[in-house]
């Protein structure tokens, strides 16, 4: 009886080996840290590990130390380590497609097969991300289980401790409760083990994989004092006759285990390691810029799986399309706030690298299209040429996204949902001078125009041009005024005619004015080139002269020297260029992108209407595909 009563608790330790996006940014460099990890646990074969690896790791151990890998490899032949299954480049896989997830799952799988690994049986969830709508897709991977956060355990309810056996459509998946908690623990030995048994029960075995970082793995292995590593002093204390706890692997885990308890788990995900308690694409849907990211995801991923015949070049877009798809480039645990611009850029970059290969030369056309490119259920407007894509939303008539194919690079990405090419604005003499003090947000904020829904009057596929209405009430005296807004696109880039017309019984006394924003932030301490041609003379815009009278044309040169942007103007105009600052304190760099703002004087008596015009042209340098 005694016997029957004992508590049993099995312990898995487990590394997720990870070299990400952020670590190349910043050229981190942790080859000495792992082979210290690799190293002491091949010298420790009686402690059993779990490894985990991204695919970002085993290319840049590929790079680095190929050695690592016959390492790997004789702990596992030896059974010393189990290796988990992956997708490659880790993306949240409740979000991205199922044609896309299970892709990066055999990709990985076909990785660890090309250095004689054994085929993965079980999965690691980046960020615990987990939908019960994958379950299916990891079944086909030939996966039998996952880690789950053993606080999604407790919140359906279920023993936090005990592996769940999951249903879904008649498909089986077992889950196995695990914890970041101890990663960068500092508890000795006895102490660790005194905190465990807690987590041991009488009435059935309990079992839990414990993470633990790099740093705390190669901490733990280390015996370089010249004492015992804190693993073996641990081991000797679970080998004693009367521990509860045994270490073993996460396979061994399903092995051991006989009736499983059964549940259902929602969707949930960790970040900053704490619940979310809702799932992935309801965190996207709540933050508008990163939906766009993803909403591009989903547009690129159809035009991937439209390619026929062409296997390589599929394969090749194939990956391009899986690296944007990484879940630390969205950036939703907000941890790297910091490098929010930089991740941004890396997955554009990416989209846009698929995309273009998706372009069979001889069968890609330049077009005029319209679908609900961003998910919303309204229509978007797309003009796709060979070097440029631009994007019209109906909400606002402004540009979106625009996408320079030399530069691989969306110049409307300003992480500010205000901003785009094109946004317009009727406002007051007090207003205007608002702005040039630099308050550009309190002076647009009762908009007249920019937060409408502008009505498609003609869209012509043969003329690539698109006619789009709006009307408005100006200000105190609710004066209606209409404004008819047509894009004509070329192979530079676009002409966008205005007709502001007066609808009221009243004269209007206002100024018109185009805001048309660029994503060209500074590299390292280099300034975007601003020019301005205005009085008959050319000027470089700085923070001091920032406003000009009479402008012809304005030409913005990024740092790079990748695209020149020229804005000409059909009759002069005033104009006022401000710089777009980041809002998070601890940004890199502090400027995201430039604001120009075009404005004119409107004196119009009822019924009456002006034009304005605007040449907005794109010069860009072909570059080769630079990863």
């Amino acid at each position: 009886m005694e016997k029957n009563s004992k508590k049993k608790l099995e312990i898995c330790f487990a590394v997720h080996a990870d070299y990400n996006v952020i670590d190349e940014f910043s050229k981190e460099d942790y080859t000495q840290d792992y082979k210290d990890f690799f190293s002491n646990l091949y010298a420790s074969p009686s402690i059993p590990f779990t490894l985990v690896f991204s695919g970002r790791f085993l290319e840049w151990i590929q790079r680095k130390n190929t050695s690592f890998f016959d390492v790997i490899y004789e702990m596992q032949n030896r059974k010393q380590v189990e290796i988990l299954g992956n997708a490659f480049y880790e993306p949240f896989i409740s979000m991205i497609p199922s044609s896309d997830l299970i892709g990066q799952i055999e990709y990985m799988t076909d990785t660890l097969r090309k250095h004689s690994y054994k085929r993965p049986r079980g999965m690691y969830l980046p960020y615990f991300a987990w939908n019960p709508n994958v379950l299916s897709n990891l079944q086909k991977c030939g996966m039998e289980y996952c880690l789950l956060d053993s606080r999604f355990f407790i919140k359906a309810g279920l023993n936090a401790f005990a592996p769940v056996c999951m249903e879904d459509s008649g498909k089986i998946l077992f889950g196995i409760p695990s914890t970041y908690e101890f990663e960068n623990t500092d508890l000795h030995p006895a102490a660790f083990y005194d905190f465990l048994c807690n987590y041991a029960s009488v009435v059935t075995e309990t079992s839990v994989v414990v993470f633990l970082s790099r740093e705390t793995a190669v901490r733990f292995l280390d015996k370089s004092k010249g004492k015992r590593s804190w693993m073996e002093e641990f081991l000797e204390r679970i080998s004693s006759p009367d521990s509860v706890i045994s270490l073993t692997h996460t396979g061994q885990i399903i092995k051991n285990k006989r009736i499983y308890q059964k549940g259902f788990i929602a969707s949930n995900a960790i970040f900053s390691n704490q619940l979310v308690n809702s799932s992935v694409k309801q965190l996207l849907a709540n933050k508008p810029n990163v939906y766009a990211m993803y909403a591009k995801m989903i547009y690129v991923h159809g035009l991937v799986n439209q390619v026929r015949g062409d296997k390589a070049r599929k394969n090749n877009s194939s990956l391009d399309l899986w690296k944007a798809e990484s879940g630390i480039l969205f950036n939703l645990d907000c941890k790297n706030k910091k490098y929010n611009r930089d991740l941004r850029q890396y997955c554009y970059r990416n989209l846009l690298l698929a995309e273009k290969q998706t372009r069979i030369p001889g069968v890609f056309a330049d077009s005029l299209t319209s679908l609900d490119f961003d998910l919303d259920g309204i229509k978007e407007f797309i003009s796709q040429r060979e070097h440029l894509n631009m994007y019209i939303h109906a909400l606002g008539g402004k540009i979106f996204e625009m996408d320079v194919f030399s530069a691989y690079k969306n110049y409307a990405d300003i992480c500010s949902e205000e901003t785009g090419l094109f946004v317009d604005h009727l406002i007051s003499s007090d207003e205007l001078e608002t702005i040039r003090k630099g308050d550009f947000k309190s002076a647009v904020a009762k908009p007249v125009f920019c937060e409408n829904l502008y009505q498609d009057v003609k869209f012509d596929r043969v003329k690539f041009e698109l006619l789009m209405k709006t009307e408005g009430s100006f200000r105190s005296f609710n004066q209606l005024v209409s404004l008819r807004k047509q894009y004509s696109f070329n192979d530079q880039g676009v002409q966008v005619q205005y007709i502001l017309k007066n609808e009221s019984p009243f004269n209007l006394s206002a100024y018109f004015m185009v805001e048309i924003d660029l994503s060209v932030s500074p590299i390292e301490k280099k300034l975007a080139s601003v020019s301005v041609y205005a009085d008959d003379q050319k000027y470089e815009a700085s923070q001091e002269k920032n406003t000009f009278s009479k402008v012809s044309w304005v030409q913005i040169t990024e740092p790079e020297g990748k695209s020149v942007f020229t804005i000409e103007s059909n009759e002069a105009a005033e104009c006022i260029i401000l710089p777009i600052y980041e809002k998070i304190p601890e940004a890199k760099n502090p400027i995201m992108g430039i604001r120009n703002l075009f404005f004119w004087k409107v004196d119009l008596n009822s019924g009456f209407e002006t034009e304005k015009l605007l040449f907005f042209k794109v010069d860009a340098k072909k570059s080769g595909k630079e990863k």
